[in-house]
């Protein structure tokens, strides 16, 4: 005997992860699986600044960014005006 799994939770399992990764001051919305990887290059970045000296750029380094990763309910991002931003893919 199979039994049937409600439709909530089908819609749930189906449904991606989502993250908000923060570099440095930025922050950005991805597919949790590609924000790992995101993460995973950053840790070897070193920053820099493009600075012009006279006839070429040189890159001065800097100190490695600051990274964060925070998973996010997709029902809590939305877009400037309110609207659900991810309703297609809970469908």
């Amino acid at each position: 005997m199979t039994t049937r799994t409600p439709a909530r939770t089908r819609t749930r399992m189906h449904s991606r992860d989502i993250a908000c990764i923060r570099i440095g001051f930025e922050e950005y919305l991805l597919d949790a699986d590609k924000a790992m990887q995101v993460l995973k290059l950053f840790r070897e970045a070193i920053r820099c600044q493009k600075d012009f000296n006279g006839r070429r750029f040189r890159y001065v380094t800097g100190n490695r960014p600051e990274l964060e990763m925070t998973l996010v309910d997709p029902d809590h991002v939305v877009m400037p005006n309110d609207v659900p931003a991810l309703e297609s893919r809970m469908r």
